[in-house]
C-alpha cells in the first residue's frame, strides 16, 4: 500500500501495486448476493400465503408501479438498482462526436475600445 507522507498528492497514487490486489481472498464463501437473499424471501413469503414466489414478485410490481404512478419512484427504482445495476446515463458533450468550436467574445471597456479574446 502507498505511504502517506503528508503530501497533498498521495491521494493520487494507486492503493496497491500494479497486479496486486485490495481483497486476496476474494469473496467469502457462502456469502449471498441481493438478488438470491430476494428471491428466498419470496418464497418464504409464497410458502406462507400458499402462492408461488413469481406472483408475489407480480403483486409487488403492481404495487410499485401504482406508487409510480403517483410520483413516488423510491422502492421501484432501488429494487431495480439492486437486482440489475443502476442505469449508465452517459452525457455527449462533444456536439455529437464533433469538436465544440471556440466562442469568439468581444469585451467593450469604458472607453468604448474593444478587445478580442477567445474562450
Amino acid at each position: 500500500m502507498a505511504k502517506n507522507t503528508g503530501k497533498s498528492t498521495d491521494n493520487l497514487k494507486p492503493a496497491w501495486k500494479k497486479g496486486e490486489t485490495g481483497n486476496p481472498n476474494g469473496r467469502p464463501k457462502g456469502q449471498r448476493n441481493y438478488a438470491t437473499i430476494y428471491r428466498e424471501a419470496l418464497e418464504k413469503i409464497a410458502n406462507t400465503k400458499g402462492m408461488t414466489a413469481d406472483e408475489i414478485e407480480t403483486m409487488i410490481e403492481e404495487v410499485g408501479i401504482l406508487k409510480a404512478m403517483k410520483g413516488d419512484f423510491n422502492f421501484q427504482r432501488d429494487i431495480k438498482d439492486r437486482l440489475h445495476g443502476k442505469a449508465v446515463n452517459k452525457t455527449d458533450i462533444t456536439s455529437g462526436g464533433e469538436g465544440i468550436q471556440p466562442l469568439l467574445v468581444k469585451i467593450i471597456g469604458d472607453e468604448g475600445d474593444a478587445d478580442s479574446s477567445r474562450v
